[in-house]
Parts: C-alpha cells; sequence; structure tokens
C-alpha cells in the first residue's frame, strides 16, 4: 500500500509555518475543546504527533510528562526539532511507535489524556487502532479523537487520495493547486467563514496537502463511533460536530470505574 507522507508536509509546515504564536492557537484549541484551562500535573500521550504542536501545547498547558508518538521517523526528528527550538528543556519526550502494534505501544504505560486528533484514520486499520490506543488511558483518564465523519462523498475522496499517492510529483501539485480552489470555494459556502483563518494552529495550504494526499483513509459516524468506544469502557464527555460533511467530528471521551462485585 502506498502510502501519504506525512513526514514531509509537516516538516515543511514547521520550517515555513511553526511559531510561539502558533503554539498559542494550539493551547487555546485545547482549552476550548477540554473546557479546562490547564493540565496541570497530568501525564499526556500525542497519538501521531506529526510536527509535536500540540506536545508543546500540552506543556504549556501545565501537563507533568508528555510523549508524542508516530510512525514516520521525519515527523519524530521535526518534533523534537520543534520541541528544542520552542519549548527548550520541556519535559517532551518524542518515540516511534505505532497504534497498530500493541508491542510497540506496551512500555508507554497509561495516561491520564490520551491525545489522537486526526492521525488513527489514516492508520490502515482504524478500528483496532482505536481499541489499541484506548488502552493506553488511565482509570478516570480522558480520550480525544477527531476522526473524518463518514459522508456520501467519502468514498469518493478515498479514490482521489489513492490517486494522488500513485501520481508522480508534479501531478500532484497539480493536483494539490486544483483542489486547493476547490475547497477554498466549498469551505466558505458551508461556513461562511475565511477558510484562511485555521483553527489550532493550522495553515490553509498545508492542510490541503494533508487532506488531497493523506491516504490510508478511514472515517465513521457519530453513532459508529460513540458505540465502539463506549464498548471499551468509556463515556462520552463531549462532541463538536465537524464543520463541513467530510471534516473531522471531534470527542471526548472519559474512561468509567467500573465497581466491583464482592460475592
Amino acid at each position: 500500500m502506498r502510502r501519504f507522507d506525512f513526514g514531509s508536509n509537516w516538516e515543511a509546515f514547521s520550517e515555513q509555518r511553526i511559531d510561539t504564536q502558533r503554539v498559542a492557537v494550539a493551547v487555546q484549541s485545547l482549552k476550548s475543546l477540554l473546557q479546562r484551562d490547564a493540565l496541570n500535573g497530568m501525564s499526556f500521550l500525542d497519538v501521531g504527533c506529526g510536527s509535536g504542536l500540540f506536545s508543546i501545547a500540552a506543556y504549556r498547558l501545565g501537563a507533568s510528562h508528555v510523549t508524542g508518538i508516530d510512525i514516520n521517523p521525519r515527523c519524530i526528528e521535526v518534533s523534537e526539532r520543534n520541541r528544542d527550538r520552542l519549548a527548550p528543556g520541556a519535559p517532551i519526550t518524542f518515540k516511534s511507535a505505532s497504534a497498530l502494534s500493541p508491542e510497540s505501544l506496551e512500555g508507554l504505560g497509561v495516561f491520564q489524556l490520551v491525545y489522537a486528533w486526526g492521525s488513527l484514520h489514516h492508520t490502515g486499520a482504524m478500528w483496532e487502532a482505536i481499541r489499541n490506543v484506548a488502552a493506553h488511558v488511565s482509570p478516570r483518564g480522558m480520550l480525544v479523537l477527531a476522526i473524518y465523519n463518514k459522508h456520501i462523498t467519502s468514498p469518493v475522496w478515498k479514490a482521489i487520495k489513492w490517486l494522488y499517492n500513485h501520481l508522480p510529483r508534479f501531478a500532484q501539485r497539480l493536483m494539490i493547486v486544483l483542489f486547493a480552489g476547490i475547497i477554498y470555494a466549498a469551505k466558505f459556502i458551508v461556513t461562511r467563514h475565511n477558510p484562511l483563518k485555521k483553527e489550532r494552529g493550522m495553515d490553509f495550504w498545508y492542510d490541503v496537502i494533508d487532506w488531497v494526499g493523506g491516504y490510508p483513509y478511514e472515517y465513521a459516524t457519530l453513532e459508529e463511533l460513540e458505540k465502539f468506544i463506549s464498548a471499551q469502557g468509556f463515556l462520552l464527555h463531549r462532541r463538536v460536530m465537524a464543520q463541513v460533511p467530510t471534516g473531522c467530528n471531534e470527542f471526548v471521551f472519559q474512561r468509567v470505574i467500573q465497581q466491583i462485585k464482592v460475592l
């Protein structure tokens, strides 16, 4: 299976865009999603850390122990560079590990907050990845997920992403330019907001590259996600629906402590 090189895109994004202001925006987005002002003393696992932006944001919010994991070696390198530049000396560790490999996750332990925003639907086995990652949430801990919404156009987008990853580089560039215009217009029509004004510290251009090229690609309905996570021992704490039909639905779950019956 040909996969999109997320590492190259995150490296270019980091070199061209990431600065203290974007870290501050990422911090605010975490506070907004979690509806809390701090993560004081909490342990934080960033699954599919990409550029390391949200590992740094978690540290800025007071997380005492931050670990970022990714399967792409370049993402690990980029994340370490961003940490050293934007949070020198911070207790943030980046490791190579896969959500599809319980063995590689085994030594990580459990975390009070496991954050997998927009990563597990790119593994090629999304449900297995979610199950493996959920196992590393501590008792009463939180699991944050962002997963692409299932829509009638989702299979079409899956074919587009597959095609992108089988084209030569010059054709890929043409696709990005073409779809940048289409995505800009579609987002403006649906949201009535300027698509260039990005949340979470992201960037429109690099998001387009990620969106058009991001393969493997999976998706789920709200009901499918909530039913599956509930079966893993979690309760839904908060849900934020996607702004556009094929965007990411965001979920905050909390692990339930089951009482042991004494016979």
